[in-house]
């Protein structure tokens, strides 16, 4: 019989509840053949496009048919094939960058200033009137930016980041909670507090061109001032409001709807810190994903929009050793996804054709729905796992899939056996695993590591259940 081995990272509180995972593989599931939909693939690898200064890499931007990247606190320009140019220095206490841009400029906001640059140089905000900032995005022209510690938000000079007026500014008014950060989406300006958020617009007016949104107010704020991103026509961001915190949220018109499942819910709940969340969002082959880092607690979970379920839209990506994802920030530019190193000046370029991650194995894992049938004792006499065959290793040698399994719900796990995912051009050859014992309930766990294309298209099991208890 087919067993429901496609799903998603929702490991619970109590794993004899559900122990699923799903690590560096996530779901397909847009095709009409109900044998092999959803399938599950390997995660995009990583190959080096460009090596900027020391980093890390604390922010990246387009502009002016060019990256600009912040690699530590340097700014460099990078063309299409990867040469960098140094472009100017910035500084900051803490290592956080913002960045945005509006048809002449790009800016970069850390807790220490402002930067303006036209994409050949960089040069300081100086005028007395910028209050400083740790956000900030464009708006028809403007500068929008949040006081820190504050309910104020203020804008700069129309087309011009290096020019302020001290009465260009705003407050927030529905609540009293400070600002946390705020992002444009469809020419309305979202500013998110510790609980709750508002929607302002241009209004046009001479005096301040901003108005709020009379009506449009989220009893939801923001848990980390990083996590916001836009994506799949609206806004993801990591939520708190007067209740509690650690739910991951995306925007339905002005209404905040849930989107994590139990499971990443219960694994945020056991950080230490998670209002250092840093988030990005790409699209890729028709899946739209929000990457969602936690670099204190050292996970990256992976949200995929285009999977109805939450229970099975989310997956974990790892870089071997590293516990998160190496990723620490994301542009679209040359039509390739470029992603900065979190420790040093390497800008990666993702595809789903690079198998392995920057030169480190890509380790990928399923956990299986538990088997169990009114508890009484199973015999399995044979796993098969469909998956696409004849993807060997060019040297020659053949690639591995592990199994091993769980009978106490998930606690321990026996020994791995293996087997081979076929030699180059070999296609026929299943993947089968024989004589797998007997319990009363069991948890099959699959992985592997080798860099060839992963792709998993389903599981069948042969087994007899016994007449007792």
């Amino acid at each position: 019989m087919r067993i429901p081995l496609a799903g998603g990272q929702n490991k619970r509180f109590s794993v004899n509840q559900d122990a699923q995972t799903l690590v560096n593989l996530y779901l397909d599931a847009d095709s009409e053949e109900p044998e092999t939909s959803p399938a599950m693939y390997k995660v995009p690898g990583k190959s080096s496009f460009s090596t900027v200064g020391t980093g890390p890499i604390m922010a990246m931007i387009e502009f002016g048919g060019a990256v600009l990247a912040v690699s530590n606190d340097e700014v460099y320009r990078i063309d299409s094939n990867g040469n960098e140019t140094l472009v100017g220095s910035i500084s900051f206490l803490s290592p956080s960058v913002a960045c945005s841009k509006n048809r002449y400029q790009a800016i970069f906001v850390t807790d220490s200033g402002a930067w303006v640059s036209n994409g050949t140089s960089l040069t300081q905000v100086t005028d007395p009137d910028y209050p400083g900032s740790l956000v900030v995005d464009c708006l028809g022209g403007y500068f929008i930016f949040a006081i820190p510690d504050s309910q104020q938000f203020y804008v700069s000079a129309i087309d011009n980041g290096s020019s302020y007026d001290a009465l260009d500014f705003a407050q927030a008014e529905s609540n009293v909670d400070d600002i946390v950060t705020l992002i444009v989406d469809h020419e309305e300006v979202w500013l998110f507090g510790t609980n709750t958020t508002e929607i302002w617009y241009n209004s046009g007016t001479s005096d301040f061109p901003f108005a709020r949104r009379q009506g449009a107010t989220m009893e939801v704020g923001c848990a980390a001032r990083q996590s916001v991103a836009l994506a799949d026509n609206t806004i993801f961001w990591l939520g708190r409001n007067r209740s509690g915190s650690g739910v991951v949220y995306r925007a339905d018109g002005y209404n905040p709807q849930i989107i994590s499942n139990r499971g990443i819910e219960y694994e945020i709940s056991q950080m230490d810190q998670i209002d250092d969340a840093i988030a990005y969002a790409y699209q890729d082959s028709g899946h739209t994903f929000y990457v969602l880092t936690f670099p204190v607690g050292g996970k990256t979970f992976v949200y995929d929009a285009s999977i109805q379920d939450p229970g099975k839209a989310w997956h974990v990506r790892e870089t071997y050793g590293k516990d998160r994802d190496r990723s620490n920030c994301h542009v679209f530019a040359f039509n390739k996804h470029l992603v900065g190193d979190f420790e040093d000046g390497i800008i990666w370029e993702l595809s789903r054709d690079v198998f392995d991650d920057g030169g480190l194995p890509i380790v990928w894992e399923r956990t299986f729905p538990r088997i169990i049938s009114d508890f009484k004792r199973l015999f399995f006499r044979e796993l098969v796992i469909n998956m696409e065959r004849g993807v060997g290793l060019v040297d020659g040698s053949v690639p591995k899939i592990y199994l091993d399994w769980s009978d106490d719900g998930g606690h321990t796990w026996s020994s791995k056996r293996e087997a081979s995912m076929g030699t180059v051009g070999n296609y026929l050859p299943m993947v089968v695993f024989n004589r797998l014992g007997s319990a009363r309930e069991r948890v099959f766990r699959i992985s592997g590591s080798d860099s060839v294309k992963t792709v998993i298209l389903g599981g069948y099991i042969e087994v007899d259940k016994g007449n007792h208890p």
